[in-house]
């Protein structure tokens, strides 16, 4: 236990070591140079630095990471956008094609002759097919009439108009129908008759020549006749594609049409015969004016010129 002398010398004893601290702690700010403030204010940043430094390291990667995200997003928006770009310009490239395709159709139809006669044609789109037959958006309206011949842009063979009403009208292709073709192939004149489609055999029509003289050889090109009835004379068809001498005297060959309906977009109908009533009926006799003279008993034919 501590007797009373011991407690009387510890109590200033604890205030002489309070004082000489507090007079250590002064002296020392004093020889630093700042006040209390700044002492606690260095100690603060002391302690704080290192846990800055730790948060800093922690926050950085997320904070990237969340900047990269919204880095993608406007990407993500700019690729849309550009998308929406690219299928409008897509769509104005497709028109001008359609333009330009349009544009070269009507010089290959301004050029166009058939055993020198100007034949009417009508230019159409193909909007659609029934089974093998197509179905174009120009009628009888626009001149289109039941058995007209229809080409290609290139003048190929494709069909005849089968049915038509006011506003579209309905094309068999020579590939579809049951009826043969009368054709040319160089001076000898042949049947090309349809063949089923087969996906071994491709598109291909089959060439009967009766009154073989010569053999034909691939790369030959057929000719619509002057013999047939639905096209005018010289019109292209296809071409034979397999070499073939005659047989007694008649030979049989392959032919590749030149026009594949199935990739069609516009198509031309030809007005032929181009005026099928008129040739009917061209039985037109000059008109002439008779004068009689009593005298001679005889009979005077006068024209424009001796009119006077």
């Amino acid at each position: 236990m501590l007797t009373s002398k011991q407690s009387d010398r510890a109590l200033p004893t604890f205030i002489s070591l309070l004082v000489i601290g507090v007079l250590l702690m002064t002296f020392d700010v004093r020889l630093e140079g700042g006040g209390v403030v700044g002492v606690l204010r260095s100690g603060t940043q002391a302690i704080v630095s290192p846990m800055q430094r730790i948060a800093a390291f922690a926050v950085t990667p997320i904070a990237n990471a969340l900047d990269s995200l919204s880095n993608v997003a406007s990407l993500r928006e700019q690729n849309a956008a550009l998308s929406a770009q690219l299928a409008e310009s897509q769509a104005s490239l497709v028109a001008v094609q359609d333009d330009l395709a349009k544009l070269d159709l009507l010089e290959q139809i301004y050029d166009l002759e058939t055993d020198g006669a100007e034949l009417g044609q009508t230019v159409a789109n193909v909007i659609g097919s029934v089974d093998a037959a197509l179905i174009i958006d120009k009628g009888i309206a626009n001149g289109v009439l039941v058995g007209q011949p229809v080409i290609d842009t290139n003048g190929y063979v494709i069909g005849t108009v089968k049915s038509a009403s006011s506003g579209s009208a309905t094309v068999l292709p020579i590939t579809a129908s049951r009826d043969g073709l009368t054709v040319l192939v160089g001076s000898q004149t042949g049947t090309l008759v349809t063949r089923p489609f087969s996906s071994d055999l491709g598109l291909e029509m089959d060439l009967d020549v009766f009154d073989a003289r010569e053999p034909v050889l691939a790369g030959d090109r057929v000719l619509t006749s002057a013999a047939s009835t639905d096209y005018p004379a010289g019109l292209p068809v296809g071409e034979v594609i397999e070499d073939a001498s005659p047989e007694s005297t008649s030979l049989t060959t392959s032919v590749r049409p030149f026009v594949d309906p199935e990739a069609l977009r516009f198509v031309v109908v030809l007005a032929w015969p181009p005026d099928p009533v008129s040739a009917a009926t061209d039985d037109t006799i000059p008109e002439t004016t008779d004068t009689t003279i009593a005298e001679d008993a005889t009979t005077t034919t006068t024209t424009p010129e001796d009119d006077g």
